[in-house]
């Protein structure tokens, strides 16, 4: 009888343990309201790499970086010679950079985070070239970005004038401490 009530005890703690285990894992691929998210970014310095696995840390949310097809060089770049492809691209708002195609099944996620540097106090055209060509449609979009001194609400506001029919919600630039982003994509 006393074997029975051990073995019982037992194996209510490794339950109780087991509970508590699944509680205190990272929070899954989910935002706080409850819906399953990917990140998708470009990065041309590393700045908004390092931004998104910060954000995945946060949400559990995979990753997927956006590769344009023709790498950007340092003299693409340069935003001081107005014949840089960075400057043409923001000068001629019709250029889309080819990207590379991206293996993910968007229909799988209800959120999508999206993030870049600022180019010009806009996101780049290799962002506009992944949403021309990527149905998210009913989607929640969160945008974010890294930039030494350009606010995020720039980027905000010709994301929505360009995609208008897009579910944007307020951008974030990073980094951020975690409570933040938290904040961020509750509100």
């Amino acid at each position: 009888m006393n074997m029975r009530k051990i073995i019982n005890s037992v194996m209510a703690i490794a339950a109780m343990l087991f509970c508590f285990n699944l509680s205190a894992t990272k929070p899954t691929a989910k935002t706080g309201k409850n819906m399953k998210s990917i990140i998708v970014y470009f990065t041309h310095s590393g700045n908004t790499d390092l931004a998104a696995k910060k954000l995945a840390e946060v949400t559990g949310s995979p990753i997927v970086r956006i590769l344009p097809a023709e790498p950007y060089t340092a003299a693409d770049v340069d935003w001081v010679n107005e014949q840089s492809r960075c400057t043409q691209e923001h000068l001629n708002q019709t250029l889309r950079p080819a990207i590379k195609p991206l293996d993910v099944d968007f229909s799988q996620y209800d959120t999508v985070f999206i993030g870049f540097p600022i180019w010009w106090h806009e996101e780049p055209a290799v962002i506009r070239t992944f949403l021309d060509n990527t149905d998210l449609k009913g989607k929640e979009l969160y945008p974010f970005c890294t930039s030494y001194e350009s606010p995020m609400s720039e980027a905000d506001a010709t994301l929505k004038k360009g995609y208008p029919t897009l579910k944007w919600h307020t951008g974030l630039r990073l980094p951020a401490s975690a409570d933040k982003i938290k904040e961020w994509i509750e509100k």
